[in-house]
């Protein structure tokens, strides 16, 4: 009989004891995974629900700041940058007036006016908005633009500022994301609409006071981690500061064109005047004080921008971008540099805050002043300098800005408007051309001569690129006739020499006879000789394209060529018309082969001129000053003798169109001339 061993109960009992405590770990790590797992699903969420805020709110500032940086493409007669109303009746649509002047407003975001459906939050909420006072559309501030500064403080829940540390950097508008209601927050609906609610905004934000006062700059308080989890603040914004509307205004061109119609509207105003009479700069305002008042082309763009205009008469001539004997000083100061401020009325009076390096310190006393000659985006902190001459005696200048009303029309096919001062030739009835004449001489022998204008093509031409269609025409010029024989004004020469008095074609052979021809010419006339392109040409001494003693056009643009046109070709060939422009300088008393020109020797054997013309160019509309041939290559010139009926000349536009299928117009505007 075998006897078994009694069981170790010790043993058993610890088996058992181990095997209950790996169930319980396994309990618990299954449980804490489940709360892992649990927690990490809750945090998904979150962040789910957070990418729909931060979408919502991104997609709302885009749609703001297109709506300023364009805003002058729906509102006419003001300036870019102003943001809409907020919607206070939630109708999507922003209030079409909102508080008083200077007084910042808050209400939701206006969808349906910036094109958008309406953006809800992670909670299902439609945004809120508020703008600034200053930044808002209706009524508008006095002075808009990249130095005006917000009226909102962001900070958040833990007093930390977020957004509008110094003034500059204070936002002009703030969108909300006001989340779930909190805190016994309702948001009992008003009225039929698509987000629902009331228009109450303590109803969706917990800490958004917006002052009523005009000018004050309100604190808002933002969610942070913890005030979300404790339920006392759960709103989510997003800002809109100046720079962000301004860095995409600064890109644009007709902003550009604002800046540089401005200085050129001051400038050739001050131009005209004799260096003795040009005002004294005052003290108060950066020394612009004395100048605000000259007319303009656009007040708008004046009055919103005046603080960033300096001018100063030193007590001796200045230099200004290498150009001596300037009797005064004008500047548009640039963008701010990050040294810079602009907030208050004391920081607008210091010259140190507006220009940079060797222009601060000098100004506003004599010396030698740089800067760019226009605006450019590129570099937007550059100052923009323009030398003030004046006009001294025996100096000459013209423009439409100035002297629209004293030019005569002559032939057929002009038409003129006094208000945007441009002249339009058309096509002409039968053979006769269109001319627009000054008739009065100006003197050209000892001077420099300096002559600017645009000109667009009334309908698109593109028969030389694509050998189709109807090769339109005829041209235009600007011609500059003899002063022996009286004013052209009342006569014009034919069509197909695009109005221009020419020599052997009555009425115009007794001016024809002696001038210079800056032919713009878009057809090809196989009769003379034209090559298939449309191009400018310089001709001289009445010679047209058909002329026996001229030539014909040739591409040898190399200063002594008898017909000389630019290269490339096809200039206007174009599927739309665009705006161009041509800069024309005669530097008289050269040499014979126009390498030496000094204009105060013209005298034998220095009576050679030289024309230059650029076609298109940039930033070439200042005529107190000559361009630099070096750093801008001249499309065509020209070397030829002045003869004494040139001494001094009249001058006009002429031109020459066809009708019916061919039928072809040129608009010109901005003509400035001036000779010294």
């Amino acid at each position: 009989m075998r006897i078994r061993p009694l069981p170790n109960c010790t043993s058993s009992r610890k088996s058992q004891h181990g095997s209950a405590i790996l169930i319980i770990l396994t309990l618990i790590g299954i449980g804490a995974a489940f709360l892992l797992v649990n927690a990490l699903n809750k945090s998904n969420q979150q962040l789910d629900r957070d990418k729909i805020t931060t979408a919502a709110l991104a997609q709302a500032k885009e749609a703001l700041v297109g709506f300023a940086a364009t805003y002058r493409d729906t509102h006419a007669n003001t300036v870019f940058g102003f943001l809409p109303c907020p919607d206070t009746n939630n109708d999507g649509i922003a209030e079409p007036s909102c508080g008083a002047t200077d007084v910042s407003v808050i209400g939701r975001l206006p969808w349906r006016t910036l094109g958008l459906p309406a953006l809800r939050d992670s909670g299902g909420e439609c945004l809120w908005y508020a703008i600034s006072g200053r930044g808002k559309d209706n009524p508008k501030t006095t002075n808009f633009n990249w130095d005006a500064t917000g009226q909102f403080i962001v900070q958040d829940a833990g007093g930390t500022i977020v957004a509008g540390a110094t003034p500059h950097e204070r936002p002009l508008a703030v969108i909300f994301a006001p989340r779930s209601a909190i805190g016994g927050q309702t948001r009992t609906p008003a009225g039929a609409s698509e987000c629902g609610g009331s228009n109450t905004s303590t109803d969706y934000l917990e800490n958004a006071p917006i002052s009523a006062i005009v000018g004050v700059t309100s604190t808002i308080t933002l969610s942070t981690a913890a005030s979300f989890a404790n339920g006392t603040n759960n709103d989510q914004a997003i800002w809109i500061a100046n720079r962000d509307i301004f860095d995409r205004v600064k890109k644009r061109s007709d902003f550009k064109k604002d800046i540089d119609t401005l200085m050129g509207d001051l400038a050739n105003y001050l131009n005209n005047l004799s260096p003795a009479t040009l005002p004294t700069a005052s003290v108060g305002n950066k020394g612009v004080d004395n100048i605000i008042t000259i007319p303009v082309s656009d007040i708008n763009v004046r009055n919103h921008w005046k603080d960033n205009l300096l001018y100063a008469k030193p007590a001796t001539a200045a230099t200004v971008n290498g150009t001596t004997g300037c009797s005064a000083v004008l500047f548009f100061s640039g963008e701010r540099t990050t040294s810079q401020s602009r907030a208050t009325a004391a920081e607008k009076l210091v010259i140190a805050n507006y220009l940079e390096g060797a222009n601060a310190t000098i100004f506003p006393a004599s010396g030698a002043y740089t800067g760019a000659t226009h605006f450019n985006y590129t570099s937007a902190s550059a100052d923009v300098a323009r030398c003030i001459k004046g006009l001294p005696a025996g100096a000459t200048q013209k423009s439409f800005a100035s002297n629209f009303a004293s030019f005569v029309a002559a032939g057929v096919g002009v038409t003129t408007n006094a208000t945007d001062k441009t002249v339009t030739v058309t096509n002409a009835v039968g053979t006769s051309g269109g001319c627009f004449w000054f008739p009065s001489t100006i003197p050209l022998a000892g001077k420099v001569l300096r002559a600017y204008y645009d000109y667009q093509f009334s309908t698109a031409d593109t028969y030389a690129l694509t050998g189709t269609g109807t090769d339109r025409g005829n041209g235009f010029t600007f011609q500059m006739v003899r002063n022996d024989i009286g004013a052209p004004t009342a006569v014009c020469g034919r069509g197909a020499d695009m109005g221009a008095l020419a020599l052997g074609a009555a009425p115009g052979d007794m001016w024809g006879t002696l001038s210079f021809i800056i032919e713009t010419d878009v057809h090809k006339d196989a009769g003379n000789a034209d090559p298939s392109e449309n191009h400018t040409a310089i001709m001289a001494h009445g010679n047209l394209d058909h002329s026996l003693t001229n030539g014909n056009p040739t591409s040898a643009c190399n200063g002594t060529a008898a017909g000389c046109r630019h290269s490339p070709a096809n200039k206007f060939e174009e599927s739309s018309p665009l705006l161009h422009n041509q800069r024309i300088e005669i530097h008289t008393g050269c040499n014979a082969g126009c390498s030496i020109c000094n204009p105060a020797n013209h005298v034998a054997p220095n009576t050679y001129a030289r024309i230059t013309t650029w076609v298109d160019c940039t930033d070439c509309d200042d005529v107190v000053v000559d361009l630099n041939r070096a750093a801008k290559t001249p499309t065509i010139n020209r070397c030829i003798i002045l003869d004494t009926p040139l001494n001094s000349v009249y001058f006009g536009f002429t031109g020459g169109f066809r009708s019916g299928t061919a039928a072809q117009g040129v608009t010109l505007r901005n003509f400035q001339l001036r000779s010294e």
